[in-house]
């Protein structure tokens, strides 16, 4: 049996983020959110999770935003042939101080929450959902994220220490009007025109080409991931 594609939703997410790359790739998997532990560090999350699931070698991590995040940090701990980045980053400093600093708010979850409920409009245009069904079905996600598992990520995120270096089974597909994580601050492989946050869903078109052919052609020749390479 082929080893699976794993993938991994972003913050206020979960595998509804991924109906295009679930019905693409049939071996495909998204696996639920572990709750973090008290005072657990997104490297140490990362490590328990990836060994929890026994991922066999060969297996490809893809992450959307905090998801690629934890990816990266997985593929310290699994024989992965390749890391697939979707609107995310290698550095916390990539995405923009006020929304870094503004999430360490205590009470962040429960004022993004009533926010995202008096004006849903403003919230999927920040994640660039422009289509109907896409909007409903992120507001569901994040209004159904337990708001312990929101602050956990944040402050994650936050005492990250981030995945430096240039590792050729990385590879890193953008949306050109990403508002949560700016283009700019990121050196992605491809930018898709027009792409907001979520080009899982928008562009995934384009995000399913991108991961079938860097994976079928390019990680296996261009290298792998040992277990513990990476690892500081």
């Amino acid at each position: 049996m082929k080893a699976p594609l794993v993938l991994i939703p972003g913050l206020g997410a979960d595998e509804r983020l991924f109906y295009p790359q679930q019905a693409f790739f049939r071996n495909s998997i998204t696996p639920h959110w572990r709750l973090p532990k008290n005072g657990e560090t997104l490297e140490q999350y990362a490590e328990r999770w990836a060994k929890d699931l026994r991922l066999q070698p060969g297996c490809a991590l893809a992450g959307v935003s905090f998801g690629g995040m934890v990816a990266l940090e997985m593929s310290r701990w699994v024989k992965t042939e390749a890391v697939f980045l979707i609107g995310s980053c290698r550095d916390p400093h990539s995405i923009p101080w006020g929304l870094r600093k503004a999430g360490l708010l205590p009470t962040w979850p429960w004022m993004s929450k009533g926010f995202t409920k008096a004006f849903p409009s403003t919230g999927a245009w920040l994640l660039g959902a422009k289509a109907v069904g896409e909007r409903e079905l992120l507001i569901r996600m994040f209004l159904e994220t337990p708001d312990f598992f929101l602050r956990w990520t944040v402050r994650a995120i936050q005492g990250w220490g981030g995945y430096p270096g240039e590792h050729p089974w990385v590879h890193h597909i953008h949306g050109e009007r990403d508002r949560l994580i700016p283009v700019r601050n990121v050196k992605p492989d491809q930018v898709i025109p027009g792409g907001g946050h979520l080009i899982s869903l928008s562009h995934a078109g384009e995000v399913n080409r991108f991961i079938a052919g860097r994976w079928r052609n390019g990680a296996n020749k261009k290298g792998r991931s040992p277990q513990g390479a990476a690892l500081k």
